[in-house]
Parts: C-alpha cells; structure tokens; sequence
C-alpha cells in the first residue's frame, strides 16, 4: 500500500495554516486588549498551567485508547497506548495541514504500518470518525433543557441548531449505508455517469470506477455490520474512551477561565461546549481556523470580561491545536526517517543476496 502526498501541498498546508492561523488570532488579540488584560494576566494563576497541561496530555492518551480497544483481538491489542496516541497525533497534523479526506486516510495507512489488514485499519478510521458523531444526537435534548437558559445568546442558540442539520444528514447516510447500501451504490453510480455525460470519465474509467466504488461500499457495509454484530462491547468501550477525550477536551477551557479567578456553573460550561463540538468537528478549514476561533470567543465571552476572551482563546488553541501540532510533526518526521532507514536496509540486503547469487552461480 503506497501513499505518496506531495511535499508542496504538505509545504501549501504549512503555508495556509500558519498564516490563517496568525492573522485571525493577531486580529481577535487586537480586537480584545485593553489596559486591563495586562493587569488581570498578572493575577492569572499559573498553578492552573500544570492542569491545562494535564488534561492537554490526557485528551491524547484517551483518544489513542479508543484505537487500542478497537484494535483489540481476544485479550491482546496489536497496539500500544503510547503508540496509539503517537498515530492520532500525526493523523491530527495531517488533517490539520491537508484536506480533510487526506487526514482521515492518514489514519488508515499509520494503523497500516502497525501490521494491520488495509480492511481493519479503514473499519477502526471510520468507526473512530463515525461514533462522536452519534453523540452529538444528544444535542437535541442538550438544546430543550438549556431552551429557557436566560443566559445564552439567543443568536447563539440558533446558530447551534443550524450546525446540527449537518449531523442528521450524517446520520441518516450512516443509517441507509447500513441497511440501504443498494441506494447509495445508484447513487454513485448516477454521479459516476454524469460524469462521463459532461466529458470529465470516458466510458472505460466510468465501468472501472463503478466498480471500484461498488466494492468499497459493499466492503464498508460488512465491516460496520461485523463491528456491530459481533462486536458490540468493544463499541461501547471505544465510545466510552472518545467520549472522556472530548471531557478532557472541555476541562482544558474551564481550567483556563478558573485561571483568571472566574467559576462558571460546571453542568452549564460542559452542555455548552458540547453543543458547540460539532462546528468544530466539521470545521472545512485548515484546522478549524477562523471557526473555532470565533467559536471558543464565543464560549469564554459568556464567562469572561471581553478584555480577557482573545487570551483565553489563545491559550485554548495552544493546547488543543498548535502545541499538538508542533509535536505531531515531530512524532512523523522521526517516522519518516525511520522508514527511510528501514527502506535502504531492505534495499542494502536485496542487493547483497542478488550479488550471493551471482556468486553461487558463478561456482556452479
């Protein structure tokens, strides 16, 4: 299995991010200091940062143990934790830097390289991208008991509930994949025709990517139906680990307002980022920029003064974006040569044994 992904979309990736990344952030910090953020950063308690830390560290090992339990075959995993974390780090920078399908294949070819079936590796990538998605269902009644919240921004509310049309569509799609897969494949294969019909595949590209698109969707329904047929707890327990990521997730922005001295009400701040995970779950730019930015701004405004938001959004973003990246690109370029090393050994030993076999040759 060969993934090759360009060095200049990786560099366009870098390029795009940083950039992004800095003008939005330069701009909220503009936009929201004044004299007193410097006066209250000096009462900001720093016994807070090993928290913040903490949980940051924690968010990755939990989410790696939802690898390691769907890995799992009878007692044995054929992952580590540690490793596991290591692989949703690099898959983390990727989808970070390049499109979004790219950074879900990353996935895919990182639990390739553990030793795992093509197979597997794509059922435990999908699981691991379908099962929040299913949580976030429980924005419906989230929603309904926080309707009467005199607190919440009304515009925010309706904004929420705009994000989550997306997630029924998912899931509904989930749902006919499942039990419909007969639907889905008509529909490829109108688009699939359509594309010939404008010129863009000839007739021989579209039977063979007909075909191909039959075979993966036949080979995903299978796979999700032997996850949820036989293997149900293990379902439960990758959910069960998600799920406290995306707690460790929430606890890194309350300690960062506990920091400047302020106690939101702890029910109130978690059903409210939980409300908000899915914009930047689905966030289309290169790591969210801009939407989560103004999201979380969002978030710390309803418990902070304005003059504290943007460092508060700082902050959040160093620990849950770009201090994870800075060590996933870390984790991949010390893979990277380690596959380069492991390639010219490989190449170094091919070369040897074809020079004993001319030389046996020669002796015969």
């Amino acid at each position: 299995m060969a993934v090759r992904i360009k060095k200049s979309l990786v560099l366009k990736g870098i390029i795009l991010f940083v950039l992004f990344s800095v003008g939005v952030m330069v701009g909220i910090l503009i936009w929201t200091t004044k004299s007193e953020t410097w006066q209250q950063l000096l009462h900001f308690k720093w016994t807070f940062i090993p928290i913040v830390i903490t949980f940051g560290i924690l968010r990755w090992y939990l989410d790696g143990m939802a690898f390691v339990t769907m890995a799992k075959h009878g007692s044995k995993s054929p992952l580590r934790v540690n490793r596991a974390a290591e692989i949703r780090l690099e898959g983390n920078l990727i989808s970070h830097l390049l499109p979004v399908l790219v950074g879900v294949f990353s996935h895919v070819y990182l639990l390739y390289k553990e030793k795992m079936k093509i197979s597997e590796a794509f059922a435990i990538t999908s699981l691991r991208a379908t099962l929040p998605v299913f949580f976030f269902l429980l924005n419906i009644p989230i929603l309904l008991f926080m309707k009467e919240d005199p607190d919440s921004s009304k515009f925010f509310g309706e904004f929420i509930q705009l994000i989550s049309i997306p997630i029924v569509i998912i899931v509904i799609l989930f749902i006919i994949t499942l039990f419909y897969p007969s639907h889905i494949k008509k529909g490829a294969s109108k688009f699939v025709r359509w594309c010939g019909k404008i010129k863009i595949l000839n007739i021989e590209k579209i039977i063979t990517v007909e075909e191909r698109l039959f075979h993966e969707i036949d080979q995903y329904s299978d796979i999700l139906w032997t996850y949820l047929k036989k293997k149900k707890h293990m379902l439960f327990r990758a959910s069960g680990w998600i799920f406290l990521a995306f707690l460790a997730d929430y606890f890194i922005a309350i300690s960062i307002i506990w920091g400047f001295g302020y106690h939101p009400p702890l029910l109130r701040a978690l059903l409210i980022q939980f409300l908000m995970r899915p914009i930047i779950f689905f966030a289309p730019t290169p790591g969210g920029t801009g939407i989560w930015d103004f999201t979380y701004l969002g978030f710390f405004s309803m418990f902070l003064p304005q003059y504290l938001i943007g460092v508060g959004v700082l902050l959040w973003r160093l620990m849950l974006t770009y201090i994870p990246v800075v060590v996933g690109s870390i984790i991949l370029t010390r893979d990277i040569r380690a596959d380069k090393k492991m390639r010219k050994i490989i190449l170094e030993q091919g070369k040897i044994s074809q020079e004993m076999d001319a030389i046996e040759k020669e002796f015969e």
